[in-house]
């Protein structure tokens, strides 16, 4: 039995639930209001049968305990397995020889970072030399309150005052932790000099890395601590260990790109606010966001602003969890579609003013700017329009193009019909000219070349197919390693949503002799010319720095993870709806199989979320086949 089922067997889920819904019994089954929606009429119902829980009313969510603490607490599957392990008096598995060399080697890091942010918050408040940071900080508006929460401080203008400092912690360990350097001809040196500092915090709240502000006009402005095992500001967000409560209680979250602007919103009671440091948004970053149900991304007010929010709806948009809805026919009928289960939103900061500025200056214009941020879609359009050149016949061209590319990543066909609708009544063009170059535009494959053009010019897909061509073409770059991959992650070609990328995945399956993507595509019989074309375009799309060969390791499991996660996503909202029909429709009996079985596909989606964040944590690619076996 594994430890999941161990607690599930203890802690009995009406319980549980019943400690934060008042529920009322209702037949064999217990009925409350949706802790997920605001709704007068109880529609979450609890089957003690099953052990499972589901929402009848407008979210339509469901699962079993786990996935009612994740949702109710925003937690990760790892930190909700500890917390009702807890509860149910259930001994987690000891880690392993290897694990808890890990552990230790991101103690010392964590340690270290620690004492040096305890170091360099003392000599801000204490030392004479840091009067230059205290007044910049005074003149920021920043109170001694938030210099204490933020635990801001400030590094000597000294090569070696932190390593003299910190003297419990050997040179080699500062060195690990990127807080001293070593140069060419092996001095070691503090990295941090003269500079204000703000420590930097993974989501658990240790002191991972530092970034650094110089109070004058040298440069660089702002310095980071480098890559380490423990710090990766790719992965990180500023703020994100203080604004996870506020994030958990609204579902929201609003993402800057300054460390001043989370501090001033947090001193001003906006606890919601982090920030990206340095990098344009990841997937990663929206991993720590998943369960948000609206984002609001707060940007420059420029054409670089422009192209970073294209990109961040992009990254977004494949990387945020989806619900499927019902969508009416023309014939009467049914069928459902994807959209992404949060709105996407963006912020634009007036006048060139930093979020900091606007909300110490004006309170009541930011929270209305918040309130009012319109879909990251009517955005771009507005935008795209705004800065079109009206005048000539290609300028309104290119823009067309670029909004239909945008509008074609949406999954649903009714928001893709509102923006449409939009575009042709802006450029008083044809809609269903309109709707016949879009339809083409979401067939086809991703370009990966295009002619020298005015502006970049970029044709988005559908985020699903996007990642399956994604994850093909990373498949089809190297074979051996895909090999491996998709021997301990299993990728049945049904979960890809294109019948030609199915006979691609089925063609690497079916010829493990094959060592390069051109003995595949060999006019052998094997594809139509077509299909042998469309396989070199996989391959060429994905021609890129790969970096190491680990790295690359790395990156082709969390893809296929990744696709295999929204498949199991999808299949688990279209069930929840199945529910839904037979709730209302069909037997007990057939109610409980649904229910079954949704718990069955809860049960691999965890699966693969827990592999996916053992891949993250191990931080040593060597032991991800073993993980990941152990997981799925």
């Amino acid at each position: 039995m594994s430890i999941s089922d161990e607690i599930k067997q203890r802690i009995d889920l009406v319980e549980l639930i019943g400690s934060y819904v008042p529920l009322t019994k209702a037949g064999a089954n217990y009925k409350g209001l949706c802790p997920f929606h605001s709704e007068k009429t109880p529609s979450f119902v609890v089957f003690p049968e099953t052990q499972t829980w589901h929402c009848f009313g407008s979210c339509g969510t469901g699962g079993d305990l786990f996935t009612f603490i994740m949702r109710r607490e925003r937690l990760e599957f790892p930190e909700a397995l500890r917390m009702l392990a807890e509860r149910a008096g259930v001994q987690l598995a000891p880690p392993s020889p290897r694990q808890q060399e890990l552990q230790h080697e991101f103690e010392e890091l964590w340690q270290a970072n620690a004492s040096a942010a305890a170091q360099f918050h003392r000599w801000l408040r204490e030392h004479p030399a840091a009067a230059e940071a205290r007044g910049y900080l005074e003149r920021r508006g920043v109170t001694e309150a938030s210099i204490a929460r933020f635990q801001l401080g400030y590094a000597l203008d000294d090569w070696h005052a932190l390593e003299l400092a910190l003297t419990g912690h050997s040179q080699t360990n500062l060195l690990d932790a990127g807080l001293l350097i070593c140069n060419e001809n092996g001095s070691v040196y503090d990295r941090f000099r003269g500079r204000l500092m703000f420590p930097i915090h993974d989501p658990q709240g240790h002191v991972v890395g530092f970034g650094g502000r110089v109070l004058d006009d040298s440069q660089p402005k702002y310095l980071n601590t480098p890559q380490t095992p423990v710090f990766d500001k790719g992965r990180l967000l500023y703020g994100l260990h203080l604004a996870r409560p506020a994030i958990r209680d609204s579902a929201q979250a609003i993402v800057v790109e300054g460390y001043m602007d989370v501090v001033i919103p947090h001193q001003e009671g906006i606890r919601n606010v982090v920030a990206v440091m340095g990098t344009s948004l990841s997937d990663n970053h929206i991993d720590a966001l998943k369960n948000v149900r609206d984002l609001v991304l707060a940007l420059d007010p420029d054409i670089a602003g422009l192209r970073a929010t294209e990109r961040g709806y992009g990254v977004a948009s494949a990387a945020m969890e989806r619900e499927v809805v019902p969508v009416p026919t023309a014939e009467g009928l049914i069928r459902y579609e994807e959209r992404l289960a949060a709105s996407i939103r963006v912020l634009e900061l007036p006048d060139g003013r930093d979020p900091d500025e606007l909300v110490r200056s004006d309170r009541a214009r930011w929270d209305a700017l918040v309130a009012e941020a319109p879909p990251v879609v009517q955005y771009f359009i507005n935008k795209t329009y705004q800065q079109a050149d009206l005048t000539t016949a290609h300028g309104k061209r290119a823009a067309v193009q670029r909004m239909l590319g945008f509008i074609a990543t949406l999954g649903n066909s009714i928001e893709r019909s509102h923006y449409l609708q939009q575009i042709s009544e802006l450029f008083r063009t044809d809609e269903r000219q309109l709707r016949n170059e879009l339809e083409a535009l979401r067939r086809a494959p991703r370009v990966v070349s295009a002619p020298p053009a005015p502006r970049e010019q970029k044709v988005y897909t559908d985020p699903i197919l996007e990642q399956s061509r994604r994850c093909l073409g990373l498949l089809l770059s190297d074979l051996s390693a895909a090999r491996d991959v998709l021997s301990v992650v299993e990728l049945d070609p049904e979960m890809l949503h294109d019948e030609r990328d199915r006979q691609v995945l089925e063609a690497i399956y079916a010829h493990p002799e094959a060592d390069q993507a051109e003995e595949l595509i060999e006019p052998d019989g094997r594809f139509d010319s077509e299909l042998r074309d469309y396989v070199e375009s996989l391959r060429q799309a994905c021609i890129e720095p790969q970096g190491s060969p680990d790295s690359f390791r790395e990156d082709l499991f969390k893809t296929v993870l990744r696709l295999k996660r929204s498949y199991l996503a999808q299949q688990i909202l279209q069930l929840q709806y199945a529910q839904v029909q037979v709730h209302q429709e069909g037997s007990a009996e057939q109610l409980r199989e649904i229910v079954v079985l949704t718990d069955q596909v809860f049960q691999a989606l965890r699966a693969v979320d827990q592999a996916m964040l053992s891949i993250t944590y191990s931080g040593r690619r060597s032991a991800q086949g073993q993980l990941v076996n152990r997981m799925l």
